[in-house]
């Protein structure tokens, strides 16, 4: 259910490379001569920094380079396109420029649906394939239309349901992404399903559930792996929600021992420090995963610990430059692009933070119009009314941000202050109540922060 989001800015010197390819070799374009025109087939960029293992890179490269010589002895051999876009998609994941590498994605897997080749199986692939670039992009929509073709074509794949999951999930169908994960799980009971369940049963409410799928995720991987430690931090992130910071950090440092530097166990770590009111050590830690990948949510991080610690000037600096970069990332897409990075949830985040009102509702508003069921985007909506004063719109979200009894303490408490502000004062204390009995290291900015203009205290 990860999301990532990628600096382009730092990407835009990055350029396709071209590929020559025999004009005799087709690609179904009509070619004078051999010098005249040239296939183009997207590169795998150079890493600027060492991410994951070089065994892993090595494969990684292995891969591309095995299917680009297919493609220059067969053009019409469609698997290998498939085989381009799944690279591009596991390097997008490993360095974070998403941007780059989902449209190189999409355009190998053009190559394919374009083609109206009667293999079921090979439009099947690039279908699955296709859910997965939409949903890293937050095409939402576009990712459940896609996912549903997919299953249409067989639904005898763990991979397609997995999209469905993700997909209903962020278009606020919960009870539809129920019925999927029990098809995953019933297919392939691996750490993808493993980590879907978990997710369900958090967004249920489920904690000590939602832990304990989450170790079997872990425990079916292999260590040292890219998704294994995304699921071992992700458990680590469940630990942190609920206040138990020394099995968060375990889970962070251990994901550190069995792949170096990974940036979101560093970012966990940071998070720890952040909780415990180390700030100092909370930046330094959040620097070190920046280093690593410049992850915009990162850089959101670093501009609140600035705000914690007092130091004004560097946190309006910082959170100046998130909206920067985001807005500088959209203007970077080309019109041309077959797949844009939708910001409208970051966008909304990092003008909220920025104290920025009125931006944050309208961002906030077109993350709500895409997906109005969803609880993210009704408990985003519903702080952003809060901070502006309009109490009544903000219990109205705060509703439907509750509808699936999640125990997530901040959303708990956050639905705590704005239902005491809107007069029902007694569920409001006894949500934040409830909220500080799970974790009482919830984010210092919401309980009675510089987010929060009137903290409500026990009578």
């Amino acid at each position: 259910m990860r999301m990532f989001f990628t600096n382009q800015t730092a990407m835009k010197k990055n350029q396709l490379f071209i590929i020559m390819v025999l004009a005799c070799l087709g690609f179904g374009l009509a070619f004078t001569s051999c010098k005249e025109k040239t296939e183009t087939i997207p590169a795998l960029l150079p890493r600027e920094k060492q991410l994951g293992t070089a065994d892993e890179q090595a494969n990684i490269q292995g891969v591309y380079n095995k299917a680009i010589e297919a493609i220059k002895k067969n053009p019409g051999d469609l698997q290998q396109y498939v085989n381009l876009a799944s690279v591009f998609v596991a390097e997008g994941r490993v360095t974070g420029n998403n941007s780059y590498y989902g449209n190189a994605a999409m355009e190998m897997l053009n190559k394919v649906t374009e083609s109206k080749t009667p293999n079921r199986d090979i439009v099947f692939q690039a279908l699955n394939v296709k859910s997965a670039i939409e949903l890293n992009m937050h095409q939402f929509k576009d990712a459940l239309a896609t996912a549903k073709k997919g299953v249409a074509l067989n639904n005898f794949n763990a991979g397609i349901f997995g999209a469905l999951v993700d997909a209903n999930v962020e278009m606020g169908n919960y009870a539809e992404a129920v019925k999927d994960c029990d098809s995953m799980m019933n297919i392939r009971p691996d750490l993808r399903s493993y980590s879907r369940a978990s997710y369900l049963r958090q967004i249920y409410g489920q904690n000590a559930g939602a832990i304990e799928a989450m170790k079997m995720a872990v425990d079916a991987g292999l260590a040292g792996n890219e998704n294994t430690e995304w699921a071992r931090t992700t458990l680590g992130d469940l630990y942190l929600n609920t206040g138990k910071l020394d099995s968060a950090s375990l889970m962070y440092r251990s994901s550190l021992v069995y792949r170096a530097n990974y940036p979101y166990a560093l970012i966990g770590l940071a998070r720890v420090e952040k909780a415990k009111k180390n700030y100092d050590g909370a930046i330094e830690q959040t620097k070190n995963a920046i280093k690593m990948l410049g992850e915009v949510a990162f850089v959101a991080l670093l501009g609140d610990l600035y705000e914690l610690k007092g130091d004004a000037a560097k946190a309006k600096e910082t959170k100046a430059d998130v909206i920067r970069l985001l807005e500088e990332g959209q203007k970077s897409e080309t019109k041309t692009a077959l797949v844009k990075h939708n910001v409208s949830r970051e966008l909304a985040t990092a003008h909220l933070s920025a104290g920025n009102l009125d931006e944050a509702l309208k961002n906030a508003q077109t993350d709500l119009d895409m997906r109005p069921d969803n609880i993210d985007a009704n408990e985003l909506a519903a702080w952003v009314y809060y901070m502006k004063g309009v109490y009544a719109t903000a219990k109205a979200h705060a509703d439907k941000m509750l509808a699936t009894n999640t125990q997530n303490p901040a959303t708990l408490y956050k639905a705590g202050a704005i239902y005491a502000k809107a007069g029902d004062i007694a569920k409001g204390q006894k949500l934040m109540d409830d909220a500080l009995a799970t974790n009482p290291y919830i984010d210092a900015k919401i309980v009675g922060g510089t987010r929060q203009p009137v903290a409500i205290n026990k009578p």
